[in-house]
């Protein structure tokens, strides 16, 4: 009997050392510090334009927090996927397109719907060597046609350039030999074309003002 009261007592003992400890743990992960982070609400493929619908927000404790994750929704809205992000995983930085467009491919920096597309320029064709990244040309040409008339006219209007190419004395400077364009997808094979022809066209690129949008559209000029 002496035994058995012996052998309950060092039962009820670890009995009340399990609780305790467990009522201990419980309170250390009420007390437990979080963190907010956005998270996929479900899987996102790569090249997908991030929207509001897609993400949601959500503290979790602050030792799983990557450390790469992104806190706030509005950082990530509007940026463009790099992977694919999988459903309730950390939204992190090395994912997205960097919101820095000079640290994104080219490829970002083009709208849905375009092409990026080179053109070869000199001092003639490239406004004297004054354009930049950012400004909006227009792209003209002038050629003979089959009964050896010759035709000016626009091919496309207000196309902005994403990129300038390389300079012709390389690092050490000089004038850049062509520039990288944006233009409608509708267009590519227009603008292929007139600059490709078999009658060797004269082209150029038309600086425009940045507050000007007027297109004038297709007039063929024949002196």
């Amino acid at each position: 009997m002496k035994k058995l009261i012996i052998i309950a007592l060092i039962v009820s003992l670890i009995t009340g050392f399990a609780v305790f400890q467990f009522a201990t743990s419980l309170e250390k992960g009420k007390n437990q510090e979080t963190q907010s982070v956005v998270l996929a609400i479900k899987t996102i493929p790569k090249g997908t334009v991030i929207e509001k619908e897609m993400l949601k927000t959500a503290e979790i404790p602050i030792e799983m927090v990557h450390q790469l994750a992104i806190a706030n929704l509005e950082d990530v809205l509007g940026r463009i996927t790099k992977e694919n992000i999988e459903a309730n995983e950390q939204i992190l930085t090395t994912r997205l397109s960097d919101t820095n467009q000079e640290n994104n491919n080219l490829s970002y920096s083009i709208e849905p719907n375009y092409r990026g597309i080179t053109i070869l320029v000199d001092e003639e064709k490239g406004v004297g060597g004054y354009l930049t990244k950012g400004d909006r040309v227009d792209l003209v040409t002038i050629w003979i046609k089959n009964d050896k008339t010759i035709v000016s006219e626009y091919v496309v209007e207000n196309i902005e350039i994403l990129k300038i190419g390389p300079s012709s004395a390389g690092d050490s400077g000089g004038e850049y030999t062509s520039v990288t364009v944006s233009v409608p997808a509708s267009d590519v094979e227009k603008i292929t074309y007139a600059l490709s022809i078999d009658q060797t066209p004269k082209y150029r690129l038309v600086l425009r003002s940045p507050v000007d949008s007027t297109i004038l559209g297709p007039r063929p000029f024949m002196p």
